[in-house]
């Protein structure tokens, strides 16, 4: 297990109590230094995310443990592989809390410029109208019933728009945060609140739980 510890000056350093491959490492990452910047309740979400994700309990993400956590979201194993070459700095084959922490609050602040050129109105929703615009400016072919279709698919609170922590939480696994590869994400997800329990609406039929 990763533990993340705060020293009275300050400094953050890590213990990893798994073997990671490393000889004599104490750091599955490079010191920490963000995390005593991280707001506790961010802290908090992401640690939370990261022990779900950690289906063995071991303290590190393997490629076992996102393919099993996809799989539930009807995303094929490609997007398992693609998310830890992505996050997986140190190469070891896995992810620890640190790292995951680390590549997560990057690709949130990715996640956040997306979703202001979304939002036309700068109201911090983005509503149907808005997201056909923006996929037409994007040059995505997509018609009003399938932007309807994901933005629903999206929207947990059912306000008929989706707001950044909904945007957030929907894509922080995906393995990219290009919009075009975003949108393909979209589309393959059947439902991703990785953030609570994991389950898929009544109104997805098996056959959009497969083909996304």
């Amino acid at each position: 297990m990763v533990n993340v510890n705060r020293g009275a000056n300050g400094n953050d350093s890590t213990t990893n109590g798994g073997s990671s491959g490393g000889q004599g490492q104490s750091q599955d990452f490079p010191p920490v230094h963000y995390l005593h910047e991280l707001p506790q309740a961010d802290e908090e979400r992401l640690e939370k995310i990261f022990n779900k994700l950690d289906r063995d309990g071991n303290g590190r993400i393997d490629i076992h443990d996102l393919s099993s956590a996809l799989k539930e979201f009807g995303l094929s194993h490609q997007y398992a592989e693609r998310f830890l070459k992505q996050s997986d700095q140190t190469q070891s084959g896995d992810v620890g809390l640190a790292e995951f922490i680390h590549y997560v609050r990057e690709h949130e602040k990715n996640l956040r410029l997306q979703f202001t050129h979304l939002d036309k109105n700068r109201d911090g929703k983005v509503d149907l109208e808005e997201l056909i615009t923006a996929f037409k400016e994007l040059g995505i072919d997509m018609d009003r019933h399938e932007a309807a279709k994901l933005l629903k698919r999206m929207d947990k609170d059912g306000s008929l728009n989706i707001s950044f922590d909904e945007w957030r939480d929907f894509l922080l696994l995906a393995p990219s945060s290009d919009i075009h590869e975003l949108v393909k994400y979209w589309r393959h997800s059947t439902y991703l609140d990785i953030g609570e329990d994991l389950n898929v609406p009544d109104d997805f039929t098996q056959s959009e739980m497969q083909t996304g």
